[in-house]
């Protein structure tokens, strides 16, 4: 229990410090340390504005000699401070850049330059831990410590206000530790992109196993679809085929064409099914096969085959039909959906009243109606209703079905597709 607690801890610890990580090393938080270095500068230069003494003997000499020390001295800081902005996109420039002031400020106000001295350290470690190439990390540090050694012997050696050995050591261990805390933050930066780079890799295993899964399922209703519902559907056609004409009373042999032409039509939807069901893993199946959409008037043959079993169906249609295979083939697929569940399901059920209202904007409102008593699904619902309404809802409309005083009623209201809406200049 202890070791638990003790692994929990260390697993909390580790999560804090990548949300930290992670935290900091956002765009936005560059220009935090920019912020705090143009602190820092602020407070050197008012402390050299309001107490001159301070300054070493060089820059003391050059801003009481001339009027462009001081402003020039200004403008160097400021260029430092902004240069450092690219530091994580061009880190390498940064810190060759921060040098060459550094060298500029050593050749004018003498060892003056260690007023960029932070700023330096920033550039030095940002170059180590963000430079992109290990050709750019090397130029990129050789250079910039070549041009603070320069800085040195330029302020001790020519203008001689400082010590040659007291102003390297501290610099070039400053360079050293910035270079040192940059590799560590390197490397852990480069563990945690591998982790993260493996993790990706194996949630993709995952979904390609899972896709995997799914395909094999496909192919294994398919195979089910084929062998079985096809077989059966295939006996069906042939036993109606043979009793065509057989009985010699019309309304009898008017019933075994129905159930013949039903069967050939829940075959071929059958076939259509089995292609959308057999497509290769990575590829998603379609809704409908290219050209297999419904039309308008394909509810004609639907609305025929629940008057021939003895019911009163009645289409009344308002406004005009717009030119939209996507709504048609949806409007086709609500009304037979009800239909059918009136027939399958509906009690006592003898009229059914379906309405077409097309709107002005291109909607189109579906209200199946019927007389049936009770509910028209075994549990209130059923899902063939439910996939319906997701259909519909996905597809920006709204969908609803329940009982009423005197029956069942669906109701679902279908825009245009964005093509005919943009036709239509609705949208």
């Amino acid at each position: 229990m202890a070791d638990r607690e003790k692994l929990g801890d260390a697993m909390k610890s580790r999560g804090k410090l990548r949300w930290w990580v992670d935290f900091w090393n956002r765009t936005s938080m560059a220009y935090v340390m920019v912020f705090l270095c143009a602190l820092y500068e602020t407070v050197l230069l008012t402390r050299l504005a309001l107490v001159p003494q301070s300054a070493n003997a060089t820059l003391r000499l050059v801003l009481s000699s001339s009027g462009w020390g001081m402003p020039l001295f200004v403008s160097i800081i400021i260029a430092a401070v902004a240069v450092l902005i690219l530091r994580r996109s061009r880190p390498a420039m940064v810190s060759i850049a921060i040098g060459v002031l550094m060298l500029l400020t050593a050749i004018v106000y003498g060892s003056a330059f260690t007023y960029l001295l932070l700023l330096w350290i920033v550039g030095v470690y940002a170059c180590t831990v963000e430079a992109h190439t290990r050709t750019t990390l090397v130029a990129g540090l050789a250079t910039s410590g070549l041009l603070s050694f320069l800085s040195v012997a330029f302020a001790t050696e020519w203008h001689r206000d400082a010590d040659f050995t007291g102003l390297l050591y501290p610099l070039a261990s400053c360079f050293l530790l910035s270079v040192g805390f940059g590799l560590v933050s390197r490397l852990r930066r480069e563990r945690r992109l591998s982790e993260r780079a493996l993790a990706q890799e194996r949630q993709r295993g995952l979904h390609l196993a899972q896709e995997r899964d799914q395909a094999l399922n496909r192919f294994r209703i398919a195979a089910e679809l084929h062998d079985s519902v096809g077989h059966d559907l295939t006996a069906i056609i042939a036993l109606s085929e043979g009793l065509d004409q057989v009985t010699g009373k019309p309304q009898i042999d008017d019933a075994i064409r129905m159930i013949n032409e039903l069967a050939r039509e829940g075959l071929a939807d059958t076939r259509t099914a089995v292609k959308a069901l057999e497509v290769p893993v990575g590829q998603d199946a379609p809704l409908a096969a290219p050209g297999k959409r419904h039309h308008w008037d394909d509810v004609q043959p639907i609305l025929d085959h629940a008057r021939r079993i003895g019911m009163t169906v009645a289409l009344t249609e308002t406004g005009r039909r717009p030119d939209d295979p996507e709504q048609a083939d949806l409007s086709f697929a609500v009304t037979r959906e009800g239909v059918t569940n009136a027939i399958r399901h509906g009690r006592g059920v003898n009229r059914i009243v379906i309405s077409w209202d097309h709107a002005t904007d291109g909607a189109i409102a579906i209200t199946i109606r019927d007389n049936g008593s009770g509910t028209n699904v075994p549990s209130g619902r059923g899902t063939g209703l439910d996939r319906l309404q997701d259909t519909i809802r996905g597809y920006g409309g709204t969908f609803e079905a329940g009982p009423q005083a005197n029956g069942w009623v669906v109701r679902a209201v279908i825009p245009p597709s964005i093509e005919t809406a943009e036709r239509q200049g609705t949208i």
